[in-house]
């Protein structure tokens, strides 16, 4: 798991420091399609919200495998990190990258993200204690 969680991190980080956000933003669109495919109207599908979603989804991982890795570390210490992590990659970008925009908006995103992915590793961690507890065997991970 800490090979997936620097792998993941190495990216991410190329991502959101890459020098341009085309292809951020093509994702977005993507994801706006999709959500108009699937029956939401475009208004509700729209680029900000797809944007939006995107920027929580993207750090979610990190602190679901963090939290993995650490269990000592809570919901609560993820949604930090990420506020750290989100206000220092938008200080990178507004600073040092001219074809990139710094946003508050991103922050609250990845913020929330962060602790999407700490909850959900909580969220499985009582599941499986609740199993346990009752004598259900924990189900095997996929391989």
């Amino acid at each position: 798991m800490k090979v997936a969680l620097v792998v993941y991190s190495v990216l991410l980080g190329i991502a959101l420091l890459a020098p341009t956000s085309g292809t951020q933003s093509g994702m977005a669109s993507w994801v706006s399609d999709l959500g108009v495919w699937v029956g939401f109207s475009a208004e509700t599908a729209s680029q900000s919200r797809a944007e939006f979603l995107c920027n929580a989804a993207i750090l979610a991982p990190v602190s679901a495998l963090g939290s993995l890795i650490w269990a000592r570390t809570t919901w609560r210490d993820w949604t930090a990190y990420a506020f750290v992590i989100a206000c220092a990659v938008e200080l990178t970008q507004g600073a040092l990258l001219p074809h990139r925009t710094a946003s508050q908006v991103d922050i609250v995103a990845n913020t929330l993200g962060g602790l999407v992915g700490g909850v959900a590793v909580l969220v499985a961690r009582r599941l499986s204690r609740r199993r346990r507890a009752a004598g259900t065997p924990p189900t095997p991970p996929a391989r």
